[in-house]
Formats: C-alpha cells, structure tokens, sequence
C-alpha cells in the first residue's frame, strides 16, 4: 500500500552549489542573505528561495534552491539581466568563492506523505540524491524509482515528501558544461527528500529501501550517484 501521494509543485527547480572558499563565512552569508537572493525573488516565475548547508563533512557546504514555474525562467531576459546588472560587491565576491555552480531543473513528479503538512515545509533536512543514468536505462530506471524506491522512503520515519527532476543545464562561473565526445549518453537526475531529522539513514525502513533485487539491477545503468545532506539555514520566500 502507497504511504504517500502526488503532490502539485512548480515545474522547475533553480539548484545553486556554492562554495566560500577563501571568502569569509559571515561576509559570504550577509551577501548572499542581503544582497544576492533579494533580486531573484523579483524576476518574475521565481517562486520560492531557502537556503541550506551541509551536515554531511562534505563539499560544496551550501545550497540554495529556487521553486521557479517552468525551467524557461532561467532563460527570461529578467533573469539572464541579473549577472551583468550585479554590484561591484556580488562580481568581487563570486569571482572569490571556491566554487559556484548552477543548475536547472525540470519537474518528473512529486509526491507528499498523507500526514505532512504543507506549513511544515521547507523541512529542516533535505536528502540530495543525484544520478547520472545511461539514456538506455531511462525507462527502467524511472519504472523503478517510481513504482517501489519512493514507495519505501515513504515509509522511512519523518519523511514529508520527496520530488524528482530532470537536468536541463549546468553552468559553473558562467561556463555550460557539457558532456565530451567520447562520454556516454546520459541523463542527470536529481531527487530532494524533505525529512524532519537526519538520522534516518541507520533505520531499517531506510535500508530496506536500499536493499532489494529490483535496485540491484537499477543501479546497473547508473554511471555516477552522489548523495548529499544539508540542513534549512534560512527561508527567503516559502512555497506553501
């Protein structure tokens, strides 16, 4: 029995990795909270801004995510205005940060557990689990993701809810990244779990949800994953 249903959210997600670097944390923060983030929540179809860092030891340490209404919005001339009208402050600083990327999303599907409130989100933690799949594996890959492996997150102790995407384009420092030559043909895709405490990797609902035949064979087809941890540090804009 399903322990969660389709929820309703915007169709594009702005994903925002950043590193400070040599930037100091409290300068890098007041930028970011002051003066960078107010200008987006401006650009017409940008929902939604909350930032997160990183409870996992692992890099890039912050993340900035943006509910945008179609991935068309990062291609509108409001936004594409914001880099070349930016302050003398925002180009010092990004020019310094360790690392910067950005990347753009398109909606799949999205599901809420029966009990989560929509006051409730964003939650405090959010599992990032990135994939890299080889396109001959698509259609397994999703089948499965959707018919059991959220399924079972579903069923992990304070799961809210959880939305998959499509990678759309990735820019670092203002450079597109695309795959070479030589790479095989892949898709990116993202999935944000929303849960109310960190500590659901060690229980058995969570490691079922990692352990069965129908995954082993999934992950057959996956050429890179990452899985990231960060926890709410602040809400510019909330959603719901």
């Amino acid at each position: 029995m399903s322990t969660y249903k389709k929820l309703e959210s915007p169709k594009g997600l702005i994903f925002v990795t950043s590193e400070p670097g040599p930037v100091p944390e409290a300068e890098f923060n007041d930028w970011y909270d002051d003066e960078h983030i107010p200008p987006r929540l401006g650009v017409p179809g940008i929902l939604s801004s909350t930032r997160y860092k990183a409870v996992d030891s692992l890099t890039p340490s912050w993340l900035a995510l943006y509910d945008i209404t179609s991935p068309d919005v990062a291609q509108s001339p409001e936004y594409k205005s914001l880099g070349p009208n930016a302050s003398r402050r925002e180009k010092q600083i990004m020019s310094g940060l360790g690392s910067i990327n950005r990347r753009v999303y398109k909606l799949l599907i999205s599901y809420i557990h029966p009990n989560t409130k929509l006051a409730s989100l964003p939650s405090q933690y959010v599992f990032v689990v990135h994939m890299r799949v080889g396109t001959h594996g698509d259609e397994d890959f999703n089948r499965w993701y959707n018919e059991e492996h959220m399924v079972l997150l579903s069923r992990v102790p304070g799961w809210l809810c959880g939305k998959r995407y499509k990678l759309m384009e990735s820019v670092s420092r203002g450079i597109k990244i695309e795959p070479s030559e030589d790479e095989e043909p892949y898709t990116d895709y993202l999935a944000i779990h929303e849960l109310e405490s960190h500590g659901f990797m060690g229980l058995p609902e969570f490691n079922a949800a990692i352990k069965t035949p129908w995954r082993e064979r999934i992950m057959k087809s996956v050429i890179f994953s990452e899985l990231r941890l960060f926890e709410r540090y602040k809400v510019h804009k909330r959603l719901y």
